[in-house]
């Protein structure tokens, strides 16, 4: 493994613990809650209803009001899936 290979790595590890240290601190998975399905942290909103909820248009503040939901959790579990999502510098 050359040097820029090595930089990429410990970006991309960088980067998804960062991701994981954010979604753990919004999102739950609970057998005994939607099935086992994510949800916020403290709801039985899941995360998949959050993003179906945004893909129809709705603003965050929106969601936040109209479900009862923190909007800093929200923001931190889009945060968090932003950068897992997010390729190698």
């Amino acid at each position: 493994m050359n040097a820029e290979n090595g930089m990429v790595i410990d970006d991309l590890l960088t980067k998804t613990r960062h991701a994981m240290l954010a979604l753990k601190d919004c999102v739950e998975v609970n057998p005994l809650k939607r099935g086992g399905a994510p949800v916020l942290v403290g709801t039985r909103f899941t995360v998949a209803q959050l993003l179906a909820e945004l893909a129809a248009g709705r603003s965050v503040a929106e969601i936040a009001e109209d479900f009862d939901l923190a909007l800093n959790t929200i923001e931190r579990l889009l945060d968090g899936l932003a950068l897992s999502l997010d390729g190698p510098v």
